[in-house]
């Protein structure tokens, strides 16, 4: 492995972190609160 588990973590972390503000997380937030499918558009 070229990170040990501490760096892994961290750096998955970050990319969820990344991932938390696109708008096809509050749609699938939003639907999963409503308990709907959420209609991703990739952005």
């Amino acid at each position: 492995w070229a990170m040990t588990l501490d760096q892994a973590i961290e750096a998955e972390a970050q990319a969820q972190a990344i991932c938390m503000q696109t708008q096809d997380f509050k749609r699938a937030y939003e639907a999963f609160a409503a308990k709907q499918r959420p209609q991703f558009q990739g952005d």
